[in-house]
C-alpha cells in the first residue's frame, strides 16, 4: 500500500510539471519587444525563461519600383518651307527694274524711295537683277535742295548696280532748266562705270551697253524738252550699234488719253520708226501703266519685221502716298523666249495695286490687267 501511494505522488508532480512548461510555450512574455539593426531591419525576439531565443526577420526596404512611362512628346509641327516670292527669278531669268516718277518721294515720302532703291540693292542676287531704269521726276520742285537730297541718296543705294536715269520735266522746271540736274546726276558720276557708253549735253541724254545674259543690249535715254539736235544724236547712238537691242528711254511720250504728246510724236516719227534694232520706248510722265505694241515694215517689203513694245509706268497719283513704291519688274526668260511683268511695291510688301478693287479711282481708269503680264520677247518675233 506504501509503494502505491509513492507512486502515485511521483505521478502528480510529474504530470504537474508537464502542465507548466506547455503554458510558457503557448505565451511569451510580456517583456517582448522589438529591436532594429543598422540596415532597418525589424528583429522580433520572444524571450521564455530557460528556452531557446526564436527569432523572425521581417525586412522593410521596400520593393523596386519600374521606371515611370515617359510621356510621348509630340513631334514638333514642320513648317512649311514658304513659295519663294514672286520676284524670285529662277535659273537662266534676269530682271530689268524700272521705276518713274518718284518726285512725290522726293517732296514728302522720302523713306518709300529709300525703300524701292535698298530693296533693288538687297535683292538683287534674288532677282538676277542686271540693270534699274529712272525715267524722270526724281523730284517734284526743282529749286529745292532737300528733295535733290532725297533722290541723290536714293538714287546713291543702287550706284553699284548698272543703272541709268534721265530728267523729267519737273527735273528742268525753269529758271533751273538742267542745271541742278546736271550738277547731281551728270557725266561726272556716271563715266567711270563700265556699262555707261557715252553722253550728249553733260548727261541730259546718255546710253549704256551692257551684255546680259545672251542679249547685248543698248539703252539710249533723252531727257525731257528734246531739240532736235537732241533727237538725232539718239538716232545715231542706234545706228552705231545696228547689232545690239536697243531700248529707248524717255520721260515724255503719251498724254492722259493714250496719244502721243507733241514731243511723243517726234520720237516715234523720226527715231522708233526709223530704228530697226528699236524694240522697246519706256517713259513716264502720265498716269498709268500700258503697254501699245506696234510693228514696223523696216525694208518696205509689205511685211512686218519688228514689233515695238511701247510702255507707260508710273504710279504717282495713287491714292495718297505718292505712289506707293510700285516698281516695274520685267524677268526676262531667253530660253522661253519671254518677258514677264510684275508690278511689286517693297514698302507695302505688295504685287499688283489696282487688283484690290477699293485701290481702283474714277480720276485714272486703270486696268489691273496691265499690271502683271506675260509678252514675247520682241527680238524674238518671228515675222
Amino acid at each position: 500500500m506504501r509503494h502505491f501511494r509513492v507512486a502515485w505522488v511521483w505521478t502528480l508532480v510529474l504530470l504537474l510539471l508537464i502542465g507548466c512548461g506547455g503554458q510558457n510555450a503557448a505565451q511569451p512574455s510580456e517583456s517582448a519587444s522589438p529591436t532594429y539593426d543598422a540596415e532597418d531591419t525589424i528583429i522580433v525576439s520572444a524571450v521564455k525563461p530557460q528556452e531557446t531565443i526564436l527569432t523572425a526577420t521581417v525586412l522593410t526596404t521596400p520593393p523596386a519600383t519600374a521606371e515611370p512611362i515617359a510621356e510621348p512628346t509630340a513631334k514638333p509641327t514642320e513648317e512649311p518651307t514658304p513659295a519663294p516670292q514672286r520676284y524670285v527669278a529662277e535659273e537662266g531669268v534676269y530682271t530689268i527694274a524700272w521705276m518713274s516718277d518718284p518726285q512725290h518721294y522726293s517732296k514728302k515720302f522720302p523713306e518709300t524711295y529709300y525703300a524701292m532703291t535698298s530693296f533693288l540693292r538687297d535683292h538683287s542676287d534674288e532677282m538676277h537683277l542686271a540693270y534699274i531704269i529712272n525715267t524722270g521726276d526724281l523730284v517734284h520742285n526743282t529749286d529745292l535742295e532737300s528733295e535733290w537730297d532725297v533722290a541723290d541718296k536714293a538714287q546713291t543705294m543702287i550706284d553699284n548696280i548698272p543703272n541709268g536715269v534721265l530728267a523729267g520735266n519737273h527735273d528742268v522746271l525753269d529758271p533751273i532748266g538742267y542745271k541742278t540736274f546736271c550738277a547731281r546726276f551728270g557725266e561726272k558720276r556716271y563715266k567711270d562705270k563700265p556699262w555707261y557708253g557715252g553722253s550728249f549735253e553733260n548727261n541730259r541724254g546718255h546710253y549704256d551697253l551692257l551684255t546680259i545674259g545672251e542679249t547685248e543690249y543698248l539703252f539710249v535715254y533723252m531727257g525731257f524738252g528734246p531739240t532736235k539736235k537732241a533727237i538725232q544724236w539718239v538716232s545715231d547712238v542706234f545706228k552705231q550699234y545696228p547689232e545690239r537691242v536697243g531700248v529707248l528711254c524717255l520721260h515724255d511720250y503719251y498724254t492722259k488719253q493714250l496719244t502721243l504728246s507733241a514731243d511723243g510724236k517726234k520720237w516715234h516719227d523720226s527715231v522708233v520708226a526709223k530704228s530697226p534694232n528699236l524694240y522697246m520706248v519706256l517713259c513716264g510722265h502720265k498716269y498709268g501703266a500700258y503697254c501699245f505694241p506696234e510693228s514696223f515694215d523696216d525694208d518696205k517689203d509689205g511685211r512686218e519685221d519688228r514689233t515695238v513694245y511701247q510702255m507707260l509706268f508710273n504710279y504717282q497719283a495713287s491714292l495718297q502716298d505718292g505712289g506707293g513704291g510700285y516698281l516695274r519688274l520685267m524677268q526676262i526668260d531667253e530660253a522661253a523666249g519671254t518677258m514677264h511683268n510684275l508690278t511689286y511695291s517693297p514698302l507695302l510688301e505688295d504685287f499688283n495695286r489696282f487688283d484690290d478693287p477699293n485701290n481702283r479711282e474714277d480720276y485714272y481708269p486703270f486696268d489691273e490687267k496691265n499690271e502683271e503680264f506675260t509678252l514675247p520677247l520682241p527680238w524674238m518675233i518671228e515675222h
